[in-house]
């Protein structure tokens, strides 16, 4: 604690960007201990109040520190990775809620004690009846959080039945279902419930609107496989039909199908084809410990347990009555182990009937035994005894109010331990989100988003194209020097560049007019200096060309101008490097003003010389 002071007091970023990295952990020193809040809810606490204080403020300075013109985009990336470490390693909170039939609607108590604390987890999970308050809750935004909690326990809430049956109209209503779908309810009313809350929003969806992770419990019918679903899992699926699904407590509701939304036609379709249907999912994990932790890195698990027989064979937690206790943790009671001793008993029978061969539907309500149901902290609403004669009935406004305050009772004496152990998640989560706006919106992207004129968004069109190889200048001789030979100097213009050695000659007529169009820099011939063909060897050099041979090009001029022949070898594979031109004139020297006196200003002027054509 004094080295997060001292580095936040010195406006160290290396050091407070190490200390936070490296020292912040949940547990440190047993300060989530349960007795440490037995004697006193609030207030005792000095030193766990003082180091997670002087955390968090560390983390703010940090963000302070680093925000300005000084640093760059790349910096507040850096920074942005570096927090997101930390929080890897501090880990994440989670809240889950149980399933419960009409005993789940106490769960809103308790989201509305943690919303109005700023304490809620971003991970929510829900299974069963708690999958309806956890659909709820995510899919609004934090300005529609308030609308939201304070209008869910008046509203339409008829999920059993439709409203208005009652008396023997509804016990009639109830036998002639069951009698044709082997269910007591059915699932439309609610859908039609679920759908008026949540619209059509898939996972991915409600994700991206409000930041965050809804995950739905569903266990199938046929197999103890459970599932777990959310915007990694079911990105497209309705949450509306998962919630359905997870509802579907068997002979209760019947099994459901769960559609999604086709991405590309935006039209409803079932998920997973011919696969099987699905059921409730407290029957394989009312809590799912194991999933969360695997894909969200949770180590921090908060229970709202009112499931009815879970909450019989859950210990009682130690009572203290003012006094702070000296002696060990009391053991169970008679009654409380023989409970367990009957729970162990029941899914040990379960399991010798599953190796005899024994058809899975038997024995598949014994799964419900062979769970763990509490977390880290577990809040533990109140149920009265009248509460479970309503289970199955539609809740009515007072009892949606009367169930929220008993969840709000419940959630009170745990704030300062949910406080104490999520506070510096909530910094880190606060740190990285404020990170990433400056990587996403700073002024660097802001510039980076600017439109740019032309279409080419101001690159050349040719910008980082290399030239095809039939548009750069070759020379057939790998001189450098003016001197190209026997009779030949180079005349004005650049030098051309040497040619590939990688390169082969091409023998064709099109190539040697390609490289006299390209390749060729005006020359200027010396006379009277040279024979035609001194050094250069009789098999090379045609005088005359045959009229049948393709591989030897005679260009003639005007009488006045003198005449050029250009002999390539077409046998031999030498490079363009290794060919040799020789030019020679017939007749008498070029002398006086029959010289050229000037090299031609471009390609075409010279074929025009070259053949003679008009000038």
């Amino acid at each position: 604690m004094l080295k997060l002071q001292e580095a936040a007091d010195s406006c160290d970023i290396i050091s407070m960007l190490h200390l936070i990295r490296t020292t912040l952990t949940r547990d440190l020193g047993g300060m989530g201990m349960l007795r440490l809040y037995k004697h006193s809810w609030f207030g005792t606490k000095t030193l766990i109040s003082d180091y997670i204080e002087t955390a968090v403020a560390t983390i703010e300075k940090f963000q302070k520190v680093t925000e300005g013109p000084n640093f760059s985009t790349a910096e507040s990336r850096h920074y942005q990775t570096s927090v997101e470490d930390a929080l890897k390693y501090f880990g994440r909170s989670a809240l889950t809620l149980s399933g419960g039939a009409n005993l789940g609607m106490k769960h809103i108590g308790v989201v509305k004690a943690l919303w109005e604390a700023e304490l809620l987890p971003d991970i929510v999970s829900g299974a069963s009846a708690g999958s309806i308050v956890a659909a709820i809750c995510c899919t609004a935004t934090d300005q529609e959080m308030v609308d939201v909690l304070k209008r869910f326990p008046t509203s339409d809430l008829a999920v059993f039945d439709a409203p208005g049956i009652e008396g023997l109209y509804w016990f009639k209503e109830r036998i002639h279902h069951a009698w044709e779908t082997r269910a007591f309810y059915a699932i439309k009313n609610l859908e039609r419930v679920m759908k008026s809350w949540v619209r059509d929003l898939t996972f991915r969806e409600a994700h991206n609107k409000t930041g965050r992770i809804l995950n739905i419990c569903i266990s199938s019918f046929e197999s103890s496989e459970p599932r777990l679903l959310n915007h990694v899992t079911a990105p497209d699926v309705y949450i509306w039909s998962a919630v359905c699904a997870s509802c579907s407590v068997p002979f209760v509701f019947q099994p459901a199908t769960i559609y999604e939304k086709d991405p590309k036609t935006g039209q409803s379709k079932i998920w997973m084809l011919h696969s099987q249907q699905w059921v409730d999912g407290s029957l394989d994990h009312d809590i799912p410990l194991r999933k969360l932790s695997e894909m969200f890195n949770v180590n921090f698990f908060i229970v709202s347990q009112v499931n009815p027989h879970v909450r019989l064979f859950l210990e009682a937690e130690e009572q203290f009555k003012g006094v702070q206790p000296t002696t060990d943790v009391p053991g169970r009671g008679t009654i409380r182990t023989g409970m367990m001793l009957f729970n162990e008993e029941m899914v040990y029978r379960a399991q010798m009937m599953t190796d005899w061969g024994v058809p899975h539907v038997v024995t598949r309500g014994v799964s419900v035994f062979n769970q763990q149901y509490t977390g880290d902290i577990n809040i533990l609403p109140e149920i009265e005894p009248m509460d479970f004669m309503f289970m199955m009935a539609n809740p009515t406004p007072e009892f949606m109010l009367r169930s929220t305050e008993l969840g709000e009772r419940a959630t009170w004496p745990k704030m300062c331990r949910i406080k104490n152990s999520v506070a510096i998640e909530k910094a880190l989560i606060r740190a990285i989100n404020e990170f990433r706006d400056r990587v996403n919106f700073g002024p660097e992207a802001a510039k980076a988003r600017q439109p740019v004129d032309g279409s080419n968004r101001g690159r050349s069109r040719t910008a980082g194209r290399r030239r095809p190889s039939f548009l750069r200048r070759r020379s057939l001789s790998s001189e450098t020097s003016d001197n190209l030979g026997p009779g030949i100097w180079r005349g004005s213009g650049p030098p051309s560049p040497s040619p590939s050695r990688g390169m082969k000659r091409n023998s064709s007529m099109g190539s040697i007019m390609e490289s006299l169009w390209l390749g060729l820099t005006p020359l200027t011939m010396r006379p009277n200096i040279l024979t035609p063909q001194a050094g250069v060897s009789n098999e090379l050099t045609t005088l005359t060309p045959a009229a049948s041979d393709s591989n030897n090009l005679t260009v003639m001029n005007d009488l006045r101008a003198p005449t050029f022949s250009f002999a390539v070898d077409g046998e031999s594979e030498m490079e363009y490097e290794d060919a040799i031109i020789s030019a020679y004139s017939k007749g008498t020297p070029v002398q006086g003003d029959l010289a050229p006196s000037e090299p031609p200003s471009s390609p075409i002027q010279t074929l025009k010389n070259l053949f003679g054509g008009p000038h």
